[in-house]
């Protein structure tokens, strides 16, 4: 039964002279596919089922012709089947069996006819192939046959939820001779069930209760894409949200990520509640401020008449750890509360240490009433990480300290999510892509960054090309199954990187070295050098490719941690140190007697992989101590008193042997920077060998004092 609702006729009526077109609803109800009393055994049964299946295609077929005319406002084209809705099973199946091929082949000459009005009627291509499955038979890939009339239901509900992805067609397709894969970069797949615990984490922490959360899984997964879901609705609600990524590749102690993190508070209170806040941080911190402000430089847009010339602290006066802790802890509990929680993501913590963390369970762990309100979320490779990892230890003792920690593992999508994510790549139906999902999880494991390259690889490779006489995407699923592909996406990404021109490689290698993220400052240095004068083409190049993106702070980054191992893996093993010593050679030069800030220390940290050239030449040794000396001193001025120390310690390093005797002054100042660096890390018994060897070297009792005074402390 097919008929127009009465309550809609005469709204209709009244409305057809109205712009525009209007849409009309039909109410469609087809009769129970097998009445219960023709269950039947045996061959019955067989017959019955072929005929079940004939009434599948029946009902198929009818829908099918009522959207055609739904579409065109036209009756169904002359030749149209007469087809029985209602038929019920009997026992003539095999006669039935015998007239089907008749019955396909007319279908089939019906199905060419009709294409011919569907092109007339200006149907859209997605309506065009719903159509033409739903009146085909014999399936294939272009073209699969429906199995029922849910399925066809299923379908045209995507076209309602999405009719821009499924349902129109995308014009600039037909002028585009490079179609791309519409990826949802916002969605998240199949992990619903983490993004509800997640979420609800965070709500807790809003009725009053700091919490952690730790989110483990292989390189790929997806862990970042599920914090920064919560992340976005966070900001949305006007609650402050911080991250901070560790990087391998930096010099920089961890410490320094964590301090650099509650930084950007500063900046987001000040366009939110800037006299509350500055008035309660004037109150608990009073005459401290100094301090306070040493350990955050941003809090001054807050309280910027509490600012004072900075005033340089002796090595003996710096804080230590405890006091960088202690600091942060009542920072937090000033600016975060029930209705502004602060969120702090700290990514890839496999790379932190013990005293990143112990700053991490200090504050979740404030046991004062009223005291610090945090949601914690640390992500990691568990795959990378030993049972003795700072990680673990963190959760121990935040479980003894009755901290409610919860911890979830991300493993690849099932083939049913990862259908999913291909079917909106593709803009067509779940059901076609189906068995091509099914290959290319047997390839990738529904690992979600390997899915996204391995497609890319296809498509690069015409493996899997937009069709546009067709418009949608086509493939051979043989000859992709047969693709002899690594499991490992580094070999898809570096096949990649290896037909890029010469500068986008250059450029790609650079940032490799810079670390996580480079500010484009960097880049901007560089480009003045006849060396690398062509990187910001190499940029532009990269950030249309995709293999660089904007972060939200401005700076530029790779868009997966992979794409950079890729990248750096274009460098062969033997030229790495060499291609970091040259690199930071290069900046130095352009950079020598600019106040260029934190980049100091990338310049300092891609000039210590040539110590093996440095040590040489000992104006050189002189010239990049002094430079390590100049980076230890602006960390220790930060209070990252370790990232300092290393620093420090790279000077010493680079001095030549009878630095004492010819380098006396720069020698002194080193060795004390170095203990009171120790010191401020806990680091006793190497801070008191660095003194007392300070006051057996010193030449006059003037330059030993200070180190008695600091050994008998």
């Amino acid at each position: 039964m097919i008929e127009e609702p009465s309550y809609l006729r005469g709204l209709l009526e009244r409305e057809e002279n109205c712009d525009g077109q209007m849409g009309r609803c039909l109410e469609v109800e087809f009769t129970s596919a097998v009445p219960q009393e023709h269950l039947l055994t045996g061959t019955e049964a067989e017959a019955a089922t072929f005929s079940l299946s004939e009434q599948e295609n029946n009902r198929c077929n009818l829908f099918a012709r009522l959207l055609y005319e739904l579409f065109s406002c036209e009756p169904f084209p002359d030749g149209a089947l007469a087809v029985d809705a209602d038929a019920t099973p009997s026992k003539e199946g095999a006669q039935k069996r015998a007239k089907s091929h008749d019955m396909s082949s007319r279908k089939n000459l019906m199905l060419t006819r009709a294409r011919g009005d569907f092109d007339r009627a200006e149907i859209p291509f997605q309506i065009r192939n719903l159509l033409e499955s739903a009146l085909r038979e014999d399936g294939g890939q272009l073209h699969d046959a429906y199995e029922s009339l849910g399925a066809v239901g299923e379908d045209l509900h995507l076209l309602l939820l999405d009719p821009d992805r499924f349902l129109f067609d995308d014009e600039s397709h037909s002028i585009q001779n490079d179609v791309q894969l519409l990826y949802r970069k916002d969605k998240l797949y199949g992990r619903d069930k983490e993004e509800t615990l997640i979420t609800d984490a965070f709500c807790r922490v809003s009725r009053g209760k700091s919490e952690a959360f730790f989110i483990g899984g292989f390189s790929g997964s997806g862990k970042s894409m599920l914090v920064n879901s919560l992340r976005d609705r966070v900001k949305c609600v006007g609650r402050y949200t911080i991250k901070h990524k560790f990087d391998p590749m930096s010099q920089e102690k961890p410490l320094s990520g964590v301090i650099s993190a509650f930084n950007q508070i500063c900046l987001m209170i000040k366009g939110r509640a800037r006299p509350v806040i500055a008035k309660k941080l004037g109150e608990e911190f009073g005459v401290d401020f100094s301090l306070l402000m040493r350990l955050l430089p941003n809090v001054s847009v807050l309280l910027p008449e509490h600012v004072r010339p900075v005033i340089n602290v002796d090595a003996g006066e710096a804080m230590n750890a405890r006091s960088v802790c202690f600091t942060l802890l009542r920072f937090v509990r000033v600016v975060s509360s029930p209705s502004h929680p602060v969120m702090l993501f700290l990514d890839d913590i496999q790379w932190a240490d013990s005293t990143a963390l112990d700053v991490i369970h200090t504050i979740l762990s404030d046991a004062k009433t009223m005291g610090s309100y945090m949601f914690f979320v640390g992500t990691y490779r568990d795959n990378e990480v030993q049972v003795d990892h700072p990680i673990f230890d963190l959760m121990e003792k935040l479980e003894i300290s009755n901290v409610q920690t919860t911890k979830v593992s991300l493993s690849g999508l099932d083939q049913e999510d990862l259908n999913t994510m291909i079917s909106d790549a593709l803009c067509l139906y779940p059901r076609i892509c189906k068995s091509l999902s099914g290959i290319i999880f047997q390839k990738t494991k529904g690992s979600p960054f390997f899915v996204l390259e391995f497609m890319q690889s296809l498509k690069s490779r015409g493996l899997l090309e937009y069709n546009f006489h067709q418009k949608r995407w086509v493939w051979n699923e043989d000859i992709i199954r047969a693709e002899d592909i690594t499991d490992n996406v580094l070999h898809l990404l570096s096949s990649k990187m290896d037909g890029l021109s010469d500068n986008v490689q250059t450029l790609l290698k650079m940032m490799a070295c810079f670390g996580s993220c480079t500010s484009e400052s960097v880049i901007g240095y560089l480009n003045e050098s006849v060396e690398y004068a062509e990187v910001r083409n190499g940029l532009e190049r990269a950030l249309i490719d995709g293999f660089i993106v904007t972060n939200e702070e401005g700076s530029l980054q790779f868009v997966h941690d992979k794409v950079r191992e890729a990248a750096y893996n274009l460098i062969p093993d033997s030229d790495k140190r060499q291609f970091h010593y040259h690199l930071g050679k290069a900046l130095n030069s352009i950079c020598d007697g600019k106040d260029v800030g934190d980049t100091i220390f990338l310049i300092a940290s891609l000039i210590n992989h040539g110590k093996e050239w440095i040590v040489r030449d000992e104006e050189l040794s002189i010239a990049f101590a002094k430079l390590n000396m100049k980076a230890g001193k602006r960390a220790l001025d930060g209070c990252d008193h370790k990232t300092a120390y290393s620093y420090l310690e790279a000077a010493l390093s680079l001095l030549p042997e009878d630095h004492w005797e010819n380098h006396y002054d720069l020698s002194l100042r080193l060795n004390f920077l170095m203990a009171g660096a120790a010191k401020s890390c806990c680091q006793y018994v190497e801070a008191e060998q660095i003194l007392r060897r300070i006051s057996e070297r010193c030449r006059c009792f003037e330059d030993k004092l200070p180190s008695y005074y600091l050994l008998s402390q």
